[in-house]
């Protein structure tokens, strides 16, 4: 009996344990998903499929397939009508819609409230113009606001599919919130961190009293076991300040939360060291809270050294190190990712931005059509895996063909292995040294004529590797021209450079095709049609990589493995994958997993 007892306890902490390892929220920021979606923004998976078409419900179906996320967080405001920024287009009714699209995916929804119409942060908190109350209405009556507005705004959202899981109880409400009317537009009812709980304290009970407002209204909706959220900014004030904010907080009556969310940038907040030194000091200091990064982006349009994809990913990698050692830390939201400009509608009424934040996951908007966008944060993507110990598919890994050369041009004009056509461009397309953009560095391939017409169909510059194996190939390139009929290709596919008018402004591009069986694979950039254009044109590429689907051969017979016993998975990409002692086989027979 001793024994049964002891298998029991043990059987019970295994389950404990391995329940706790899988609570960890990783996700993001997806509230503009709607707008971009509705300004005719494409987003393009790593082998360039367009994300609505190829996964369940765009977006929502990629950042959980390929991306492994389990939460997304999405701001709620009052009537973001009054507001004239235009990426504060969250009202209840776009949030139930978002919401539900969230749930529907099986992933956990954080609800950010803003209690405002307008952007709500540490520099403005002005009371919603429909409530009709300013710096000077007596503290209770707008905290009974706040929990009427809370619950009902809970109720309406579970009503209609979209229960959240966590509600965050105000946006960046480090110096309090609902200070006044925006008309009146007066920080009086703020308190400062840097200072002291009594110097303070009239203003701290003030904002005290509006959180247990707001967290009663959680409590009375029907979203009542959902987590509270409370949200400090101030890591770049160090320990201390973050510190005050809770203690503080708590010091006035207000301890009915769960979770405390921090925000962290690394332009404005300081290094990852930093935000350690916080944690630590708050996992000290508040034990039973988790902590949660709520907000987390590193730039990525070369304004300095590191801000590129490539550093965006480094800086994940070392937090997420950081935040993995620490115990308290129990959730990771990157924001924005899904930000690529102002959107398709760039110069017109229907923009999604009013400015780039240039933190995001994919390539930026220019023009005032309709734009593809194309996945550069593929790596920071991987990067966020590791907070929940996930790793891509194995299948979507991909193989790196190494045996192309000088796919980068980094060697110099004096060391070229492409095949070099001069058809009417005025300089070649040879080597240059200096940065055309942020993503490109160094040597580029570059080349400009005075007129288009001047250039001839073909191919503009190309390299081919006889005896490549079969499967399917990836390649991508970054690639600037000013004239819109040049293509970037691999055999017989190929795929369309945007033009841009910025000689610094670039864009990854990428193309896919598919060798049945060991054969030649050509790629290049080429001009399938005569130009017409008497425009000027200019062209620079770099960074070529082919990639692979990681395919070891494996002589097996097609019709033996579609047997009954050998189950067959058709993917949404049409790729059809056999189980078959253990192992998982492509259509074509070959090992895939």
């Amino acid at each position: 009996m001793k024994l049964k007892t002891l298998l029991i306890s043990l059987l019970t902490t295994v389950a404990v344990s391995s329940q706790a390892q899988t609570t960890k929220l990783l996700g993001g920021d997806l509230s503009l998903v709607p707008a971009y979606e509705a300004a005719g923004d494409v987003w393009l998976d790593a082998d360039g499929n367009n994300i609505k078409t190829t996964y369940t419900d765009g977006m929502l179906g990629f950042v959980k397939e390929k991306a492994k996320w389990n939460s997304v967080r999405v701001r709620l405001l009052v009537d973001p009508t009054q507001d004239s920024y235009v990426a504060t287009c969250q009202d209840i009714e776009y949030v139930k819609k978002l919401g539900k699209r969230i749930k529907d995916a099986g992933m956990n929804l954080l609800l950010d409230i803003f209690y405002s119409d307008t952007w709500a942060d540490v520099s403005q908190q002005w009371i919603p113009t429909s409530w009709n109350m300013n710096r000077n209405t007596a503290t209770e009556t707008i905290a009974a606001k706040v929990k009427s507005y809370t619950t009902e705004a809970i109720n309406a959202l579970t009503a209609y599919g979209a229960k959240p899981d966590y509600v965050q109880v105000g946006n960046e409400v480090s110096y309090g919130m609902l200070w006044d009317s925006a008309s009146g537009a007066n920080k009086s009812n703020w308190f400062i961190t840097s200072s002291t709980y009594d110097a303070q304290q009239t203003n701290i009970n003030r904002f005290a009293t509006l959180l247990k407002a707001a967290a009663e209204g959680v409590k009375a909706s029907s979203a009542s076991t959902a987590k509270i959220v409370l949200h400090c900014e101030r890591v770049g004030d160090g320990a201390s300040a973050v510190n005050n904010f809770y203690t503080w907080v708590e010091q006035a009556g207000f301890t009915d939360y769960d979770v405390i969310g921090l925000s962290f940038y690394p332009q404005w907040h300081g290094t990852v060291a930093k935000l350690k030194g916080v944690i630590t000091n708050l996992t000290t200091s508040f034990p039973n809270k988790k902590i949660q990064i709520v907000e987390t982006g590193y730039k990525n349009d070369g304004s300095e050294t590191d801000y590129t994809p490539a550093g965006q990913a480094t800086f994940l990698t070392d937090l997420i190190s950081m935040l993995n050692e620490c115990a308290n830390v129990d959730g990771l939201y990157y924001w924005q990712p899904e930000e690529c400009g102002n959107g398709a509608d760039d110069s017109g009424t229907n923009r999604v931005m009013d400015a780039y934040d240039s933190r995001g996951f994919w390539s930026r908007s220019w023009k005032s059509s309709a734009e593809q966008h194309t996945l550069i944060g593929a790596a920071s993507i991987t990067a966020m895996m590791a907070f929940i110990g996930e790793t891509p598919d194995e299948e979507e890994q991909g193989t790196e063909v190494t045996d192309f050369e000088n796919l980068d041009f980094e060697n110099g004009e004096s060391n070229i292995v492409w095949t070099l056509v001069y058809t009417g461009w005025g300089d070649g397309p040879w080597p240059k040294t200096g940065e055309r953009s942020s993503m490109v560095t160094g040597y580029a391939a570059q080349a400009w004529t005075s007129s288009a017409s001047n250039l001839s169909v073909g191919n503009i510059i190309y390299q081919s590797k006889d005896n490549m194996p079969a499967g399917t190939y990836t390649v991508k390139a970054v690639v600037h021209s000013d004239y819109d009929g040049i293509y970037l290709f691999a055999n017989d596919d190929k795929t369309l450079v945007s033009a841009y008018s910025d000689w610094k402004t670039a864009e990854e591009v990428s193309v896919q095709t598919t060798l049945n069986e060991p054969g030649t694979l050509t790629i290049g950039l080429t001009l399938p049609t005569k130009p017409t254009s008497t425009s000027k044109v200019n062209l620079y590429a770099d960074n070529f990589k082919v990639t692979r689907v990681d395919t070891g051969v494996d002589n097996i017979i097609m019709d033996e493995a579609k047997t009954k016993d050998k189950p067959i998975k058709v993917l949404r990409n049409g790729m059809v994958l056999i189980e078959k002692n253990g192992r998982t086989y492509n259509a074509q027979g070959q090992i895939v997993k």
